[in-house]
């Protein structure tokens, strides 16, 4: 069955979104913080369609002021994403669906831990790629963050491709420097609008669900994250389970990264089934 286009009411005006229904165990997929319904590599459709092919209803979105959905890109908040996803977690239950997961990439995982603790009866959030809420990212960024992004600039100066480029004036040398000083965060304005006006982390302690956390090895973000994410749900006693995908980096950007990643996504799924 494919997909076809909805609307779904938030706040004064609508969320665009994707749905393909099966049966009555829903996917909520949610992109991450300046993405779209689709996702890096339309690896967001992939699971929808894989999702499909095993049984399950799924709901991919924009947020408001993303991708088509009406709204202000400058205004758009962490919040205002929960608030979305909320939203449309209620819209799939309210059209039959009985027992909802959760998945997002990135910033999207945020608003899925986020949505999950004020969405009752969640069953599992999935996060690929999943950072710390902006006001843990202190306890877990790496010393050596800078120095990263000098050996990443220096791997590509020496790549031959590189000095083909420069010898040609084709190089853009100063947009390099200034992306490889550039707060990867954002401004001042941006990393106000990334961080909740609540506590996420505390509104989820009574989670009842499942966790599954998926990344890629050569993410520089993946090790300190997974440390922070694991340790507080040992805390909490909620279950969690890690998947490392091998050299895969933040976005999976390859076919073969992607298939892994759904394939992985798919079978967490089906495997805490409702119905398998």
């Amino acid at each position: 069955m494919s997909e076809v286009p909805v609307t779904i009411p938030v706040a004064d005006t609508v969320l665009i979104g994707d749905v393909q229904r099966h049966g009555p165990e829903g996917v909520l997929l949610l992109p991450g913080w300046g993405g779209t319904r689709y996702g890096p590599q339309r690896i967001l459709v992939d699971t929808a369609s894989s999702l499909g092919d095993a049984g399950f209803t799924t709901l991919r979105i924009d947020y408001r002021g993303r991708g088509d959905s009406p709204g202000d890109s400058a205004t758009v908040t962490l919040d205002s994403m929960i608030d979305d996803a909320a939203a449309a977690a209620h819209w799939l239950r309210a059209s039959g669906i009985t027992h909802l997961h959760l998945v997002g990439i990135c910033s999207g995982g945020n608003v899925a831990l986020g949505a999950a603790s004020i969405v009752p009866d969640v069953h599992q959030v999935i996060c690929w790629s999943l950072l710390p809420f902006m006001e843990h990212k202190s306890l877990v960024t790496p010393a050596g963050r800078d120095g990263d992004r000098l050996r990443t600039l220096v791997r590509k100066a020496l790549q031959p491709a590189t000095w083909t480029k420069l010898l040609r004036g084709e190089a853009n040398v100063r947009g390099a420097l200034h992306a490889t000083a550039k707060d990867p965060e954002g401004d001042d304005d941006e990393r106000r609008r990334k961080t909740s006006s609540r506590d996420l982390l505390r509104g989820l302690e009574g989670f009842s669900g499942r966790l599954h956390l998926l990344y890629g090895s050569g993410d520089p973000q993946a090790a300190g994250s997974r440390t922070f994410f694991e340790a507080w749900c040992r805390r909490h006693r909620i279950p969690v389970e890690t998947h490392i995908i091998d050299g895969a980096p933040h976005n999976f950007v390859t076919a073969e990264w992607t298939r892994q990643v759904v394939e992985r996504t798919v079978d967490w799924i089906a495997g805490v089934s409702a119905v398998s």
